[in-house]
C-alpha cells in the first residue's frame, strides 16, 4: 500500500530524528520562514505538511493537519480551456476551510 498524507505528515513512517530533518527548514538553500518553507520532500504550509506536484497538465495537493488529524488530497488535470495555476491547491484550500477554518492552507512560492 503506497502511504498516504497521514503516514507522510504524521511521521509515522520515520524516526524522530528523520521527521525533524523532514519538516526542517534548514535542509535547503532557500529563503524560507518558519511558518512557511520547504523540508525534505514535503512544504510546511502554516499548520500543514503538504506535497504538490505540479507538471504536464497534472496537479495535485496532499496535506496533512497534525493537531486534528486531518488529511486533504486532490488531484486535477487541465485541459485547453482550464484556469491557470496550481487548481488542487486552489481545491484543497477551499476544503480546508470547511472542514478546519482556523487552520488555513497558505499559498507558497
Amino acid at each position: 500500500m503506497e502511504p498516504d498524507a497521514a503516514d507522510i505528515g504524521s511521521g509515522e513512517l520515520l524516526s524522530p530524528a528523520s521527521y525533524r530533518a523532514l519538516l526542517d527548514p534548514g535542509t535547503v538553500c532557500l529563503a524560507q520562514t518558519e511558518r512557511t518553507h520547504y523540508g525534505l520532500g514535503v512544504l510546511v504550509l502554516g499548520d500543514w505538511i503538504s506535497q504538490h506536484p505540479l507538471h504536464f497538465g497534472y496537479s495535485a495537493s496532499q496535506a496533512y493537519l497534525p493537531s486534528e488529524p486531518l488529511a486533504i488530497a486532490v488531484s486535477t488535470t487541465q485541459g485547453p480551456g482550464a484556469s491557470a495555476g496550481h487548481t488542487a491547491h486552489v481545491i484543497a484550500q477551499r476544503v480546508a476551510a470547511a472542514l478546519a477554518p482556523g487552520h488555513p492552507i497558505p499559498d507558497f512560492g
